[in-house]
């Protein structure tokens, strides 16, 4: 396959030297934000914290080779994370061998319904769904990752979530019984992020709340009074295989691998046209499905989990200076050396310190500020956010999104007749 197909080829052929320095430098920061969020977003699916390192590795690289943005990190993100988990867990104990096998094979269909849908040219179709339906999902799970990551800051064991409410009146509950050195490192953690956060969106906040929290729990045996670590995680890179499913998981999963296909590049395609429109550089649905897919598509056979474009990785690469997809490649050369030499420095890392990465990262997911704007300007679009983040936050996760995608279809037929019937009656009166 020659470089006119392959886009990160036809870069490289014609690459500037003059724009490497940039493309290092933001390759390096942005790595240092994804090592340990990918540890953060494995732990949201359920899975191993490699498993999450793994994604961020030859995901990023097929990204580079076939996508068209210069800037979109493709890896582990929390959205996916968390419907992963919330459709495995349906089917199979979440931490078995079986749940593993599933989320595995769930990044493989993922990976081919993008596949086929860049291939017959489906990309156009996403630019008719209303941007209330994404913003009310997103915002709700937003609400809901940042709540799950409370028995982790907690130390304590509490029942999966429900719904706000009930989730809510278990956590008051259980606040007697949280460790205090677990809290303490959580809470710390927040105020640290937080503060690097409002100092500069470059600085490498998430890196230092991992090192400090690690030497802390280290010199102090912190481990030995309840706060749980992370432990050891296999160095090395991962091994490829291929798990091809049975028609019985292929009918358990489809639900689930189509609304993921349909989020994750929802997600990754905004994010795109935010920063291609920066540049005014063209914007291509179709080969961005491809290129998705194949990243899916090669994270199942490294045996990893479902990936997706992240908003603040890419804001992060485009302020670190990045002037091509090149700091994209470095950025996953990067996170492969540190899976080769560095695991063992994260053993001692305290899990309520990845937890306090998670709830500071997905806290700017959350749009309802918006909310009171979208009720003057455009009611009908406020309805639909409204409905889809009510529902998902309340009742399902995945009847929010289904709830969302039906209104928000209903609305616009309703708008098209009513500016139709008004257009009409403008006609009329000009005879």
């Amino acid at each position: 396959m020659g470089s006119k197909l392959i886009p990160g080829l036809k870069m490289l052929k014609h690459y500037p030297y003059s724009n490497l320095s940039g493309d290092l430098t933001a390759g390096l920061i942005v790595a240092v934000l994804l090592i340990p969020q990918s540890m953060a977003y494995a732990i949201i699916a359920g899975v191993p914290v490699e498993m999450g390192l793994y994604a961020a590795t030859f995901p990023l690289i097929i990204y580079f080779l076939f996508g068209n943005s210069k800037y979109l990190s493709v890896g582990p993100v929390s959205i996916v994370s968390l419907i992963v988990f919330s459709g495995v867990s349906s089917i199979a104990q979440p931490r078995t061998d079986q749940f593993l096998e599933l989320i595995i094979v769930l990044g493989l269909m993922i990976g081919f319904l993008h596949l086929v849908m860049g291939i017959v040219k489906m990309g156009d179709l996403f630019e008719y769904i209303s941007p209330s339906v994404i913003n009310g999902f997103i915002s709700a799970a937003a609400i809901i990752i940042a709540v799950n990551q409370i028995k982790a800051m907690m130390g304590v064991t509490l029942p999966n979530y429900d719904n706000l409410l009930q989730y809510s009146m278990v956590v008051i509950h259980n606040l007697p019984k949280a460790n205090t050195y677990t809290l303490a490192i959580g809470l710390f953690s927040i105020f640290l992020l937080v503060i690097f956060k409002k100092k500069t969106t470059r600085s490498p906040g998430s890196l230092l709340v991992v090192v400090m929290t690690t030497v802390v729990v280290q010199a102090f045996d912190l481990h030995k009074m309840g706060v749980e670590i992370v432990g050891e995680i296999p160095s090395g890179l991962p091994r490829l295989s291929l798990q091809i499913p049975s028609i019985h998981i292929i009918k358990l999963l489809l639900p689930f691998a189509f609304m993921i296909a349909f989020i994750s590049f929802l997600e990754s395609f905004t994010v795109v046209k935010v920063f291609s429109g920066k540049e005014k550089d063209p914007i291509h649905a179709n080969q961005e499905l491809i290129a998705l897919g194949l990243a899916n598509i090669v994270s199942s056979f490294i045996g990893s989990i479902p990936v997706g474009g992240a908003l603040s990785r890419t804001a992060v690469n485009y302020q670190s200076g990045a002037r091509s997809s090149l700091s994209l490649l470095f950025t996953a050369l990067f996170v492969l050396i540190s899976l080769l030499y560095l695991t063992p420095l994260f053993y001692y890392l305290p899990k309520s310190a990845l937890a306090a990465i998670i709830i500071v990262a997905v806290v700017n997911l959350i749009k309802i500020k918006h909310f009171p704007s979208l009720i003057r300007k455009a009611p009908y679009e406020a309805l639909i956010f409204l409905t889809t983040f009510v529902t998902t936050l309340m009742v399902d996760i995945f009847l929010g999104l289904i709830m969302g995608i039906i209104l928000s279809i209903i609305m616009n037929r309703i708008c098209k007749g009513i500016y139709f019937e008004e257009y009409t009656n403008r006609k009329k009166s000009n005879f």
